[in-house]
């Protein structure tokens, strides 16, 4: 069985992909701490965001929580489209995750 807790996201992030994501959300059990990895991301498509709003309100619906490891240009996106402090509290600083 995959393993849907860790999510690793690639450097590129197309709106092809977000259909896949989508579904794969759909198979998160209840009450789940789903990290989604974006170290390494850099360009995301617009409707990326809307998934992630989605997922947020999806995992948190279902008892579980979302943890959020960006890369800076990621979290730069957030925060231009005036959205990073409603993920503030899911957010984990990448170096943190390293060392722990």
């Amino acid at each position: 069985m995959e393993d849907y807790r860790t999510w690793e996201f690639n450097k590129s992030i197309s709106i092809e992909e977000v259909a896949d994501y989508v579904d794969r959300l759909n198979h998160v059990g209840q009450n789940e701490e789903i990290t989604f990895d974006l170290t390494r991301t850099v360009n995301i498509h617009s409707s990326f965001i809307g998934f992630l709003l989605h997922a947020k309100h999806h995992i948190n619906k279902n008892g579980g929580k979302l943890v959020l490891i960006l890369s800076l240009t990621v979290e730069k996106i957030l925060v231009m489209l005036n959205i990073f402090d409603y993920f503030s509290a899911d957010i984990v600083s990448s170096i943190k995750q390293k060392t722990a």
